[in-house]
């Protein structure tokens, strides 16, 4: 029992004490960033530093893993606050309402404006006119080439192919099978990036995926399976992922290559040549700008419990300052009022910033993997010549068809 003394003790030791410290919401972030310059690590360290009612608990989860991951946690319940998604699986998830829908705090919001994104980041994140993701950051593809190579074969480095024919006649010139050089790389994996590579080709022709039974879709497709027949690009390509032909650049077995920002690191590094990138050649008679789209999006799964500390996250991510840092590892920040002053790689950056504008997103469609599967089957055939372009694109047609007539793109 206490006495007097005792309780007046207490009492004191409560008001020395003051009132209990509310302690911070956790807000539970996946992402698949290892490299410790990604902006993700200062922008978490900053958050969690510039406010006390909110800490982020971040979890890496390998890209590869990372749909997988989000499916078993939707299925039992139990979701994390904030996920980055890779851009095209974006829309697989919103139409099957497992995102929460970002819509009014996007009208709200001082910070996450529409009109300042590129077109091609911000339409990734829609579905049925709402807002279901917030662009994290974006890349592109645009042509990388040697330097050396085009002076020792007498071509001019300070003026790349502008078309398809100019790039044709580069390579051909660069072409060089006595020590092993072919002219031009890209990526025709079975996987998504082939198709990746190959969307600006079938955009430039005047294609596009609800169309590939036209003669549009079939030019694309026999430019590229033409330089594989004539050895102008190898037939590795059909196995080659991106990362791989880099790899023949470096190695100086490709004179030019599709290639996308986050190889900078490596080729500034590695590179022991003279590399230069300039915008991706277009069609003659067409002159239609255009590249593909990759980047990841900020989602909120269904059922986060801070929703709000999520989406201000997202806010604070989304702050030029921020975003500016993402260049250091190759990413190009998806809104147009931001521009790298001094950045890194200055050649590169303009014309990646550049490209980005004409950049086009996969889809969005919530079947993007069978979309695509059939594209990288009719891509296969057609470099293999197990069919002529045509016929492999109609048989994509055939397929893709049902799902569109559903689901339009």
């Amino acid at each position: 029992m206490l006495t007097r003394s005792g309780l007046f003790a207490a009492a004191m030791l409560c008001a020395i004490a003051g009132p209990a410290i509310a302690q911070p919401k956790t807000i539970s972030l996946w992402h698949p960033f290892t490299l410790e310059t990604d902006m993700i690590y200062g922008g978490i360290k900053a958050f969690n530093e510039s406010q006390s009612e909110y800490r982020i608990d971040p979890r890496i989860v390998p890209g590869p893993q990372m749909d997988s991951e989000l499916i078993k946690a939707i299925a039992s319940g139990s979701v994390p606050d904030l996920v980055t998604l890779d851009n095209p699986v974006v829309a697989s998830f919103s139409a099957q309402g497992t995102l929460t829908d970002l819509t009014e705090r996007v009208g709200k919001s001082a910070v996450v404006k529409p009109d300042v994104y590129f077109k091609g980041p911000w339409a990734s994140g829609l579905w049925k006119q709402r807002i279901f993701a917030v662009p994290r950051d974006a890349n592109t593809l645009a042509l990388c080439y040697n330097a050396d190579m085009f002076k020792a074969k007498g071509l001019d480095p300070d003026k790349p192919p502008k078309t398809w024919t100019e790039l044709l006649d580069a390579a051909k010139a660069l072409k060089d099978p006595a020590k092993n050089v072919y002219g031009f790389g890209f990526s025709a994996v079975q996987a998504d990036e082939g198709v990746f590579q190959f969307l600006p080709f079938l955009h430039q022709a005047g294609g596009a995926i609800d169309k590939l039974d036209a003669p549009e879709a079939t030019e694309a497709l026999e430019f590229w399976a033409g330089m594989v027949k004539d050895g102008i690009a190898s037939r590795d390509v059909i196995n080659q992922r991106q990362y791989e032909v880099t790899n023949t650049f470096m190695a100086a077995n490709a004179a030019m290559v599709l290639c996308g920002p986050w190889e900078l690191p490596r080729l500034q590094k590695e590179a022991k040549f003279a590399w230069r990138l300039a915008l991706l050649p277009v069609k003659p008679g067409k002159d239609i700008a255009a590249s593909a789209l990759g980047g990841y999006d900020w989602v909120v799964p269904k059922g986060a419990k801070q929703v709000d500390g999520a989406f201000r996250f997202i806010e604070f991510m989304s702050d030029p300052k921020i975003l500016n840092e993402g260049w250091k590892t190759g990413r190009l920040a998806p809104r147009t009022d931001v521009t790298v002053s001094d950045p890194l790689w200055p050649q590169a950056y303009g014309i990646y910033r550049k490209q980005l504008e004409s950049a086009r997103a996969r889809g969005p469609h919530p079947q993007w993997p069978e979309i695509s599967r059939a594209i990288q089957i009719a891509m296969q055939e057609a470099v293999t010549g197990t069919k002529p372009a045509g016929t492999a694109l109609a048989d994509a047609a055939r397929k893709i068809k049902p799902i569109l007539a559903k689901t339009p793109l």
